[in-house]
């Protein structure tokens, strides 16, 4: 007979033990639509932005390239990523103590530098946590975790987990964060893979959706996209990370 699952809450510890174990390098590297980004304002139709984010503060630059591939502008310099409608790109770091939740808007960070695209910690009593089945994703035999926060839902927004069953990696996950002062919620998606000669885990596909409801019917907001380009270079300008 097959040999039993772990229970939910273990599957969820062996999860983070193996996330806090990855390798954080000191940069990141990537590209994406414009348009699907906080910065689309700025862009001209089919503009790609190419974002670096410094790991170690989450200090950003981005600069918009036109479809030709021509170096058109800097967006960015020195700011904070706050990603698909207005979610943070990267999430916050949980931490199980009696401070107040961390909600600053932007830079989207918390109190601790977090390592923008790559980290977070929650200890496993703050969720009631369900195993809902197994899933495969990206080729991946997956444990699907759901994640019900028993005390306040904004400090602590997971909602699912997909775990691969063999390395315990973290292959997808979904939060929930407020949105907007109209108390609406936007559910955001990341799909991670390893990346690179390096082979380093790290987001590679996002959704986001949020439900605004009017007086008489509710717009539903959603984005979708891949992340392109994505590498890991080991020395940036400091001027980029200089606001």
């Amino acid at each position: 007979m097959p040999a039993a699952a772990p229970s939910p809450y273990e599957i969820f510890r062996q999860a983070q033990r193996v996330w806090q174990a990855r390798v954080v390098p000191p940069y990141e590297s990537f590209r994406v639509s414009c348009d699907r980004t906080f910065l689309a304002a700025r862009c001209e139709s089919g503009d790609i932005v190419e974002f670096t984010v410094r790991m170690t503060d989450g200090r950003t630059y981005a600069r918009a390239f036109s479809a030709n591939g021509d170096a058109s502008k800097v967006l960015m310099q020195g700011g904070y990523i706050s990603g698909p409608v207005e979610t943070p790109l990267g999430f916050y770091r949980a931490l199980p103590n009696d401070g107040p939740s961390p909600m600053p808007s932007p830079p989207n960070l918390a109190q601790d530098p977090l390592q923008t695209i790559a980290t977070v910690t929650a200890t496993a009593h703050v969720y009631d946590i369900e195993l809902t089945g197994e899933e495969r994703i990206d080729g991946r035999l997956c444990y699907h975790l759901t994640l019900r926060p028993t005390i306040d839902p904004d400090r602590y927004p997971l909602r699912d987990l997909w775990v691969d069953e063999a390395s315990f990696e973290v292959v997808q996950l979904a939060y929930e964060r407020p949105y907007d002062e109209k108390h609406t919620r936007a559910l955001v998606l990341y799909r991670f893979a390893p990346v690179g000669p390096e082979h380093l885990w790290t987001i590679v596909h996002i959704e986001a959706q949020a439900a605004e409801r009017g007086l008489f019917s509710t717009r539903i907001e959603r984005v979708s996209d891949d992340l392109s380009d994505l590498s890991f270079p080991t020395s940036a300008p400091d001027w980029y990370f200089r606001p």
